[in-house]
This record gives C-alpha cells, sequence and structure tokens, in this order.
C-alpha cells in the first residue's frame, strides 16, 4: 500500500482551496456529546467557505455502507470505534497512520479515499502547551485505537519508560505492536495495580468506571485525560485534589481538529490557514478552552 507522508515535499494528497460548497462529519458512537461541529463550524465561519460539518451515529459494521452512500462528500473524521476499521476503506494513508495503525481522517481525492491521523499531533500539541514538562515515562490507561496513537505521541516528546494499564491483558496485541515498532518494551498490568510515572495518560472512555482503589493505586506527576464528557473525570478530580496539574482532552481535540481543518479547507497538511491564530482563538472559544 503507497504511503502519503505528512513531510512537505512528499505529500500527494494536496487539492486546491475549498472554492465551492462541500461537505463533511464526524462519525462514531456514540456521537451525541462530541465537539467536533462546534470546532469545525468555528473554522468554517473563520474562513468564510461554503461548507457544511455534521455528526453521525456510525459503528463499526456500518462504516462501508455509509462512505458508499456518502461517497461525494468531501472529508469524515472519526472517533470510537472507527478508527481501525478505517484503514480498511482507505486507498492510502500517511506514515503516521501506518505507525499508530489507526486513521482518524479521511479525506476524499480522485482515486479514492484517504487516511490521516492527526491525534498524534493534537495529543503533543496538547501536552506542551499545557505543560512545562512531559518526563521521561509515563502510565497509559486503556489499549485502544486513541492508546496507540498517545504512545507513539508520547515517545516523540521524550517518554522512553511505558506501563500499560489496562482491563484486558490479552486485548493489548494491537498497542504492544505499536511499542515494538517504536523499539520500547513496556511493563503491562491489570487495572488495580499500584504504579506510578511522571505522565498518566487516561483513553478510556467516560463509560468505564474505575472505582477508588483502582485510583489510589496510579501515581503520576500529571494527568492528561483524553475524555472531555463529563467534565471533570474522576480521574481529573482526584488529581485536582492531589493538588496536581490537568490536561483536559479538549486540548487534544482541539489540536488535532486544526490539523483536519487543513486537510478538509486547505488541502495540504502541513501549511497553515489564513490567519491561523485568530482561527484557534475562534476554536477554543466554541468549546469554553
Amino acid at each position: 500500500m503507497p504511503w502519503v507522508n505528512y513531510k512537505r515535499g512528499v505529500e500527494r494528497a494536496k487539492k486546491t482551496p475549498l472554492t465551492v460548497s462541500s461537505n463533511f462529519a464526524v462519525l462514531g458512537s456514540p456521537i451525541g456529546h462530541s465537539l467536533s461541529p462546534a470546532l469545525h463550524s468555528a473554522v468554517i465561519t473563520r474562513l468564510g467557505i461554503d461548507a457544511t460539518y455534521d455528526k453521525f451515529e456510525v459503528v463499526e459494521e456500518q462504516l462501508p455502507t455509509f462512505l458508499e452512500l456518502h461517497s461525494l462528500w468531501e472529508g469524515f473524521s472519526l472517533t470510537m470505534p472507527l478508527k481501525r476499521a478505517a484503514r480498511q476503506r482507505v486507498v492510502s494513508e500517511c506514515s503516521v497512520s501506518s505507525l499508530t495503525g489507526a486513521v482518524n481522517t479521511i479525506v476524499r481525492r480522485p482515486e479514492g479515499w484517504l487516511g490521516f491521523n492527526t491525534d498524534v499531533w493534537g495529543a503533543q500539541q496538547a501536552l506542551s502547551s499545557q505543560l512545562d514538562t512531559v518526563g521521561e515515562s509515563g502510565i497509559l490507561i486503556g489499549a485502544g485505537a486513541t492508546a496507540q496513537s498517545l504512545l507513539v505521541a508520547l515517545h516523540g516528546i521524550g517518554v522512553t519508560e511505558f506501563t500499560f494499564l489496562v482491563r484486558d491483558e490479552s486485548r493489548t496485541t494491537d498497542l504492544t505492536e505499536v511499542a515494538s515498532r517504536l523499539g520500547v518494551t513496556p511493563r503491562v498490568e491489570r487495572l488495580g495495580a499500584t504504579v506510578s510515572a511522571d505522565i498518566v495518560v487516561n483513553t478510556l472512555p467516560s463509560s468505564a468506571v474505575l472505582d477508588d482503589e483502582t485510583i489510589e493505586g496510579i501515581d503520576g506527576s500529571a494527568l492528561f485525560d483524553v475524555t472531555y464528557d463529563p467534565w471533570p473525570t474522576v480521574l481529573a478530580t482526584e488529581w485536582t485534589a492531589r493538588g496536581l496539574p490537568v490536561v483536559s482532552g479538549k486540548w487534544m481535540l482541539l489540536w488535532q481538529a486544526l490539523r483536519q481543518s487543513r486537510l478538509f479547507y486547505g488541502g495540504d497538511v502541513e501549511d497553515e490557514l489564513p490567519d491561523e491564530s485568530t482561527i484557534v482563538t475562534a476554536m477554543r472559544s466554541a468549546v469554553g478552552l
């Protein structure tokens, strides 16, 4: 499979910026709480382009049919549980998607759907903008597609020692494969184990329940909770009570959406949008950051 690389000069997914009406949306399940429409609508309004951004409840087995029925739409953001399944629907993917095994953005081009991962960059921007330092050791709670992206993101900003804290050790195959590609040998523990690291990253969905004993066994100098609804999460409340810094998943959502916006409305992931700093301000306002 040919890969599209994010590096300038290698990107082959370019198109001209939007000049006609175009449709975009976020897909996933559950989707009702998604703030992606608010973020992208803020970008569309600021750019003054003729485009719409919606949201659709789509589960994994529905994705092929949905894409066939919406084959003239320009692009989609993908959330759980579609980030792995989407790789089977694209004709090529970026190098970050290949490394993480996760696609959270697809764009339509003449040759078909192209897959991208903007979560890694989004997570790195979120952490670097909100924390003075991340440290060298990290705990990843969860083993899904988002955890795969967060593993790559953390490794890219200097984290070298990892502990995977999971509900079911038998379901870490994809995550440990990503670790292997990075040259990382993680420690794998079940939820409830006593673990400690510089940064704790929670990738579990909001429906996951962590009991008091499990939370007490997790020690970290800072918390990055990818969940943003409801907020604050139980973990965020605990870290705040400990007097330690907490980074909301809204920050990652914002920055990955900005990178998506470059693809959707500009055509090139590396080229900033016109007056991008003002666009970021509008996006922050749209989601209360």
